[in-house]
């Protein structure tokens, strides 16, 4: 079945497939790919993003423990600040001097912040 059109003074004419499937049949195969390679797409993606997150848990997991230790490190030296201003003064006036100015540097920060947020082209 040959169709035969007219263009110009040429007559030309259109085959139909040679496996003689329809036009249809082969349009509804194409829109079946596409919908796999979409499926394909979003499996790869997906596992993509499996093996960055395994990737990055191990190094959140090295964050997390380094700021614990930081922490607790952090506090010991405080201990020790305390501890050796108790051979000076007494122990209770050895913590509160550490207290307070942990409080005033900690009030100045917290201040420089919030002034920070407020305003920020300032900086």
């Amino acid at each position: 079945m040959k169709e035969a059109r007219a263009i110009g003074s040429d007559r030309v004419t259109v085959d139909p497939p040679s496996n003689g499937r329809p036009i249809v049949a082969i349009f509804k195969e194409m829109v079946g790919h596409i919908s796999e390679i979409v499926r394909s797409e979003i499996l790869l993606v997906s596992l993509e993003f499996r093996e960055e997150f395994a990737e990055r848990k191990n190094a959140v997991i090295s964050v997390a423990v380094a700021s614990m230790l930081l922490l607790y490190g952090g506090a010991f030296l405080l201990l020790a600040i305390v501890y050796g201003l108790s051979t000076v003064w007494p122990a209770w006036l050895s913590a509160l001097t550490v207290g307070v100015a942990l409080a005033l540097i900690g009030g100045l920060l917290l201040s420089s912040g919030v002034k920070k947020l407020k305003n920020p082209k300032s900086t």
